[in-house]
């Protein structure tokens, strides 16, 4: 029964009706389901990565949606190399600028649980966690576990390393909270120096265009300029709004995922603390005080290498801050949610 459904299919899933393309798609997605043994390999998958392309809108979604339980059947993980592979840019492309915002949030779902595979590179997924800046709130939204996932991560990381410096044993409670604080204000940073140099480089490109149209360059052809123009579009996708809004994009992104951004108190005493100084003993020595003030025992090692904050990362620690108060007061008073500036 199933290999006669699947002829049918073969001959109608690029039919001239979307609605028998999108019907031949949700099938073979059931398949992948009740059949995985069977389907699951490149030479059927590639029938659902070629109308990833598919010029209507509920063809492509149904396309996406057939891999959304793909990726949770780990024991065929091996079966899906050679397809994520090839259809990887295409997925990446769907999620930062395809026309429909329910098939950007469906195929970021997708990629996600493609990365607990470990199937993608690193540059692919801080592609995915630029998205934590999206104009769109749903974007934003359904890549915050994501986001999660990679500053965890990070998190992690930094305090194996953290356990090796001095002040860990007198601060073990507090060293975690700071960690992740320093954690994301370093992830947020680098990730907005990605965002400003894709913007340039995006406005340069423009400018570029305008040149080369207003001057008739023959040697251009039209396609080379449709591939420019589109890449355009998916950089203006990914910044979204201004770079002093950034911040407030990713709080509200993340502020039901990482608890930490709830606490404003930790979050102030962090800025509190001197990171300036150039090692532990210089901040404890000679009356042991921070900024003029009387450190307690447990405090006396304050600020560890684990921790110490860059100057660009003190001013986004603020800029979340401020968010936090905002998104506090919000949350308190039980006002609708508002990101950035009132």
């Amino acid at each position: 029964m199933t290999h006669r459904a699947f002829s049918v299919f073969v001959h109608r899933y690029r039919d001239l009706d979307y609605n028998i393309r999108a019907e031949c798609v949700r099938s073979i997605g059931h398949w992948f389901k009740k059949y995985p043994e069977h389907f699951l390999n490149a030479s059927y998958l590639r029938y659902v990565g070629w109308v990833l392309s598919d010029t209507n809108t509920h063809v492509r979604l149904e396309a996406v949606r057939s891999l959304s339980s793909v990726y949770s059947q780990v024991e065929y993980t091996g079966n899906l190399m050679h397809f994520t592979e090839r259809f990887k840019p295409r997925l990446l492309e769907m999620a930062t600028s395809d026309i429909e915002l329910s098939v950007r949030v469906a195929v970021i779902q997708v990629l996600a649980a493609i990365d607990t595979q470990s199937l993608l590179e690193e540059e692919e997924r801080e592609k995915l966690c630029l998205l934590v800046f999206d104009e769109e709130v749903k974007v934003r939204k359904v890549v915050g576990s994501f986001v999660k996932r990679v500053w965890s991560e990070n998190l992690e990381e930094r305090s194996v390393l953290g356990r090796r410096g001095k002040g860990w044993k007198n601060m073990q409670e507090r060293s975690k909270e700071r960690i992740g604080l320093k954690t994301l204000a370093a992830l947020l940073e680098k990730w907005g120096k990605v965002l400003s140099k894709l913007a340039g480089d995006a406005e340069e490109s423009e400018n570029g265009d305008d040149m080369l149209v207003n001057g008739q360059e023959e040697n251009d052809s039209i396609d080379g300029r449709s591939r420019r123009v589109s890449r355009r579009k998916e950089v203006l996708a990914l910044v979204g709004t201004d770079k002093k809004n950034r911040i407030a994009l990713a709080v509200e992104a993340l502020w039901d995922e990482v608890d930490l951004l709830r606490d404003w108190e930790e979050i102030i005493d962090m800025l509190l603390l001197d990171h300036s100084s150039g090692s532990n003993e210089s901040q404890t020595q000679n009356g042991a005080k921070v900024n003029g003030k009387e450190l307690t025992p447990p405090e006396r090692d304050t600020v560890v290498d684990s921790w110490r904050l860059e100057e660009g990362e003190e001013t986004i620690l603020l800029e979340i801050l401020v968010t936090s108060l905002r998104q506090t007061k919000a949350d308190t008073g039980g006002g609708k949610k508002v990101c950035g500036y009132p």
